[in-house]
């Protein structure tokens, strides 16, 4: 005798709905040139290597003022909103990465 167990696969959608903006984005920098930029690292591995490479690029190319460099604890938790300030206080536009 033969014994047939049914088996069911169920398959999870990993996605998440669309979020609605509460804000919109800011508009884009028509130039970078003369301007100061800051920058927001998650704390992920060598993402203050890839920074300081991008900063070197800019100061290079686009010969940019000052650049402010803030960090999260951690890739999982937002940014202080003493640090928000701080770059949205120094900085005409700020770059926001992650590395690992």
């Amino acid at each position: 005798m033969t014994v047939s167990a049914a088996r069911t696969l169920v398959v999870l959608d990993p996605t998440a709905p669309p979020r609605e903006l509460r804000e919109t984005m800011a508009p884009r920098l028509p130039d970078l040139r003369g301007r100061p930029v800051g920058f927001l690292w998650n704390n992920k591995p060598n993402g203050d290597v890839l920074f300081r490479r991008l900063e070197e690029l800019l100061r290079e190319k686009y010969e940019i003022s000052r650049a402010t460099h803030r960090g999260k604890p951690t890739a999982s938790v937002g940014a202080s909103e003493q640090v928000l300030d701080e770059l949205a206080a120094g900085s005409d536009g700020v770059i926001v990465g992650l590395a690992d």
